[in-house]
């Protein structure tokens, strides 16, 4: 049975001996066996506060990736922020993703992050170009292989990466370049998710 507690702390100076906490009734409760501590991961955590976002970009089935070409990203972040990021790429035949810090880039079609708390009014503070000019790639720091099978057990490749905080001020360029060996075009995209 759960105990009901009213917070003093709310109406004076009084300090807690035992941990407390409100619920979604606005009812306080004493932490115990049968009423645990609520938590979060901290991505639910954020996704709640608003604070997580998403961004991607796919070839289609009727415009497909060729093959020898690449799909790029790049996504710069504003001073002070450090988001914490998942990448995913997957492309339907054999093909390789990489990561790059410091890349140089121009052009492109701007793109903009959505906030996955769709009541939320918080904005990203980053900045996205699809298929930009790449001058200077910068740094690899992530090169995947993404397998595609071959003939009958063909299926595509995928990858994830989580828990890669990146650096504020800083363009990353996010690659995916199709490696078909019989020079066949295949879907593909980049989803990025992360919380700032």
């Amino acid at each position: 049975m759960s105990i009901k507690v009213e917070l003093e702390s709310l109406t004076n100076k009084a300090r807690f001996v035992n941990n407390a906490y409100v619920d979604e009734q606005g009812q306080p409760n004493l932490v115990s066996s049968e009423l645990p501590l609520p938590t979060a991961d901290i991505i639910a955590l954020r996704t709640f506060e608003g604070r997580t976002y998403s961004i991607g970009v796919t070839k289609l089935f009727n415009d497909k990736l060729a093959a020898n070409a690449s799909l790029d990203l790049a996504v710069a972040w504003a001073q002070d922020v450090e988001p914490r990021i998942t990448i995913t790429g997957i492309c339907g035949g054999d093909s390789e993703a990489y990561l790059y810090e410091g890349a140089t880039v121009s052009g492109g079609s701007a793109i903009t992050a959505f906030n996955l708390r769709r009541s939320s009014t918080r904005e990203s503070q980053s900045a996205a170009l699809v298929q930009p000019t790449v001058t200077d790639t910068g740094t690899l720091l992530i090169q995947q292989i993404l397998l595609g099978g071959a003939g009958k057990k063909a299926g595509g490749g995928g990858g994830t990466t989580g828990r890669l905080y990146l650096k504020p001020l800083t363009t990353y360029l996010f690659r995916i370049t199709n490696r078909d060996p019989n020079n066949t075009a295949h879907a593909a995209e980049i989803i990025l998710e992360w919380y700032e």
